[in-house]
């Protein structure tokens, strides 16, 4: 069974950052570790006073997960949320250190730090992701507003309206050997896209619209794609699986009428899921 660090925020309440990576990785039969990166009762998107807990540390907390008391080596690392600048430069010791277990352990990087053109994180946790974790991602997850943030940040309010070729284009500017671009342009109205590029394709993948708003699919997304991958996947298909799952976990939310993932009620769709994910190369 495959053992995955994911190192993101966690809520108490809800399913967002480790708390919709965790359960669902292991309903499909792989283990979790689940670092935060912060604590909160909820996701602030509820509401902005949220209580919370930092966590300023989380370098020795995660030396002690990987190395105390005897090794505990893992397959793949998460890198999600960053709460604090310094605490990327701590991810990549543990990235490393996970390295120095077991070589060649993957790394993807979800740099969860702005949507729809605007920023919601301190812009010096974007420069510290992009000089940090950014050379040690084997896999990056942003969304269009991500991307740009990280590799034109001059326009990130431009971000919105950038067109597929745009987006193709910046994907390869950033240094990480696959990018998958979440929350792309699709083919048409009633379709939701991520594209995967590497320097020799760009793939979209879709799927169909579920018109609802919940926070925790690009959590969910990327803790599925990564878990394909020590699976033994290729990316393709790995991201065509884990669209699949979102899809169908949104529609059981949107059925439930929930303002939270429904990973719970989805659980058997995430161990087998209804839908298919149309795979087009551009």
């Amino acid at each position: 069974m495959a053992t995955l660090l994911s190192i993101s925020s966690w809520v108490a309440r809800g399913h967002v950052g480790n708390a919709a990576i965790r359960f669902p990785l292991m309903r499909r039969g792989i283990d979790v570790v689940a670092l935060p990166t912060v604590i909160l009762a909820h996701h602030p998107g509820h509401a902005r006073d949220v209580a919370r807990a930092e966590m300023p540390d989380i370098l020795a907390m995660g030396q002690d997960i990987l190395g105390s008391p005897s090794p505990h080596p893992v397959d793949g690392v998460l890198a999600g949320y960053v709460a604090l600048a310094p605490q990327a430069v701590a991810i990549a010791g543990l990235v490393a250190e996970a390295r120095a277990y077991r070589e060649g352990v993957p790394m993807l990087l979800d740099p969860i730090v702005g949507d729809n053109g605007q920023l919601y994180v301190d812009p010096l946790v974007v420069d510290e992701i992009r000089a940090n974790l950014v050379p040690m991602a084997d896999i990056a997850t942003p969304n269009v507003t991500e991307l740009v943030a990280l590799t034109a940040p001059k326009r990130i309010r431009k971000a919105p309206s950038l067109d597929e070729a745009e987006i193709v284009k910046l994907a390869r500017k950033l240094p990480v050997p696959t990018v998958v671009v979440t929350s792309a342009p699709a083919s048409g109205e009633g379709r939701s896209a991520n594209i995967v590029v590497t320097e020799d394709i760009a793939v979209r993948i879709e799927t169909p619209t579920v018109e609802l708003h919940v926070h925790g699919t690009g959590d969910l997304l990327a803790g599925l794609v990564l878990g394909e991958i020590v699976g033994g996947q290729d990316i393709v298909p790995a991201v065509a699986m884990a669209s699949a799952i979102v899809h169908d976990v949104l529609a059981v939310t949107a059925r439930a009428g929930r303002d939270e993932l429904a990973v719970v009620a989805a659980q058997k769709l995430i161990a087998s899921p209804k839908t298919t994910a149309e795979v087009a190369m551009l």
